[in-house]
């Protein structure tokens, strides 16, 4: 495992917590997310409406309204398109949702990971042509699409494609291609994910109806914006705030049976209940072949239908996390046999992966040994690849670059997904290797934690968790705030968990005493009288009912 870069984020000018009329601390961490003025503070903590971007800014989305007003006007059947992942999943839900509560006929399909692959394909558009589908709607896919579309234009069906992924240098011929980023947009916020893109659209719809909002539908948003690691600024900061309230006292019978079978309370939901508990459950069906069942579950209208999907939810996830952890430990077995060391793009391929699990595999790589890496299974003559990447190395980007003929390729600077010719293997592996050793020459390849500032234990308080937490919601690009403590002592030490892979302690400093939670970090030797400087987020341990600050512990060193 790569050691940590530990890295002091820039610090506000003197005078700066004068300025803005709060404390020092406070200071520091609303600079370090880009709060500026005092007038910003209030807007940046409510995470309120305020954030709320007007959906009519969106391109193309009059197009995409006046389609499906046309459509349930004249009782006509919409399809709707999506994608197996959480993301996909929701966004699917969203519009099928929406336009049911408004009296459309709506039907949905999802590909099988395993027969179909990501994206839309011709035999799923003739299949909704015989369902009676006159208009389609992707959701979280279709921006490459072109002979798809093609397709279904022939069978008399109109497509309206909404998506986030990163543009093509075409378009398909669609009625309305609907994203945030296309050249001209007026749209001020480029963060949406699939789920966030198919709510504006249904919020469009609905306005355009003169029907109130659907807000319930923010619960769906939520869950879609955290499983896509969507980053959680601006108009998203709304959606998972508002959509986590939505959770809450959601009467969707699926999303209550679900926090059961994982153990969450909807009261409580944080994104880290989601990114753990909900959503790993909602992405297995899809991640094992076929992701209806998660559909199903999020469309179910009584608790007796729900209940038996969740169950089996839960039981797939329990397989997903076998085939996971068994992938892993052969990928890393492929690395530390490997007589070359560590490439500047990790591949690693093994036959009998399930197409579902190659981005855990991938991700884990990128993790464990700080480089891209790809993940890959091969049958049929047909190699099917998962990447993830580093900050430093735009992997969508770099495989563009290449020159072998993808089947099918797509995604986002830092995960993307790829299908092409198992004979083009070997020199999209070269090729990858070259361009990722051109553009990271020079560059200092380490995980690095970015530490918003040094504080005393003694600040490690109830006062300093509420404002933490009023910071939230935590994710992608607006990380959980991350301080330094020196010279702490080590009061206990224990490892716990399975094969006491993490690492409880207790910690002390001038008198103050706090618990901590090292995970993943059991394997280092921690003992009663250390003295260490240890890096982590505050966050709350409610065991015994109580709910007092607790350190999740990042990183430490022996001083």
């Amino acid at each position: 495992m790569t050691e940590k870069v530990w890295r002091t984020r820039p610090q506000p000018p003197v005078g700066f917590a004068s300025y803005m009329g709060v404390s020092p601390l406070e200071a520091t961490l609303l600079f370090n997310r880009g709060v500026r003025h005092p007038e910003e503070i209030e807007t940046y903590l409510a995470a309120d409406s305020r954030l709320l971007n007007d959906p009519w800014l969106l391109p193309n989305i009059e197009r995409g309204v006046a389609a499906l007003e046309e459509a349930i006007s004249e009782g006509r059947t919409v399809a709707i398109f999506g994608d197996f992942d959480a993301d996909g999943i929701t966004a699917t839900a969203i519009v099928a949702l929406g336009l049911r509560e408004l009296g459309a006929r709506a039907i949905t399909y999802l590909p099988n990971r395993l027969a179909e692959g990501h994206g839309l394909n011709d035999a799923a558009v003739r299949r909704l042509a015989d369902q009676g589908a006159s208009l389609l709607v992707t959701v979280d896919c279709g921006l490459s699409a072109h002979h798809e579309v093609e397709t279904a234009s022939s069978l008399g069906i109109d497509t309206i494609i909404t998506d986030h992924h990163t543009l093509p240098d075409r378009l398909p011929d669609a009625r309305a291609v609907v994203h945030s980023g296309l050249p001209g947009s007026a749209y001020p916020y480029e963060g949406l994910t699939g789920a966030g893109l198919a709510f504006k659209l249904i919020e469009a719809l609905h306005v355009a109806l003169g029907r109130p909002w659907p807000e319930h539908l923010l619960g769906l948003a939520a869950l879609g914006t955290v499983g896509d690691s969507g980053p959680l600024t601006g108009e998203n900061r709304f959606i998972v705030k508002q959509g986590m309230a939505e959770l809450a006292r959601t009467r969707n019978p699926g999303l209550r049976a679900l926090a059961d079978v994982a153990g969450e309370k909807l009261h409580e939901l944080d994104t880290r209940s989601l990114s753990f508990g909900l959503i790993p459950r909602i992405n297995a069906a899809g991640r094992l072949g076929d992701a209806s069942l998660s559909l199903d579950l999020l469309m179910a209208t009584d608790r007796e239908t729900a209940e038996p999907i969740a169950r089996d939810l839960d039981e797939k996830n329990r397989e997903r996390q076998r085939l996971t952890r068994e992938g892993i430990d052969e990928a890393v077995d492929q690395m530390e046999l490997s007589p070359n060391g560590v490439p500047n793009v990790i591949v690693v391929e093994h036959p009998g992966w399930s197409p579902g699990i190659l981005g855990l595999i991938a991700g884990r790589l990128a993790e464990r040994y700080y480089r891209p890496a790809i993940a890959v299974t091969t049958s049929s003559g047909v190699s099917r690849a998962s990447a993830r990447s580093i900050p430093e190395f735009d992997m969508t980007g770099a495989l563009r670059s290449a020159t072998v003929p993808f089947i099918r390729m797509g995604g986002h600077a830092q995960a993307a997904g790829f299908t092409v010719p198992a004979e083009f293997l070997p020199k999209l592996r070269r090729e990858m290797d070259a361009v990722a050793g051109e553009r990271l020459e020079g560059v200092d390849l380490a995980p690095a934690i970015d530490i918003d500032c040094d504080i005393s234990l003694s600040l490690v308080n109830e006062e300093t968790l509420s404002f933490v937490q009023r910071l939230s919601p935590f994710g992608q690009s607006n990380q959980t705030p991350a301080f330094l403590t020196s010279n702490a002592r080590v009061v206990e030490a224990r490892q716990v968990g399975k094969a006491g892979r993490h690492l409880k302690m207790r910690v002390s400093q001038d008198r103050v005493v706090r618990d901590a939670i090292a995970f993943g970090q059991g394997d280092k030797p921690l003992a009663p009288g250390d003295a260490i400087d240890l890096v982590y987020s505050v966050g709350v341990d409610r065991w015994g009912g109580a709910a007092l600050p607790e350190l999740t512990v990042a990183d430490f060193r022996k001083t």
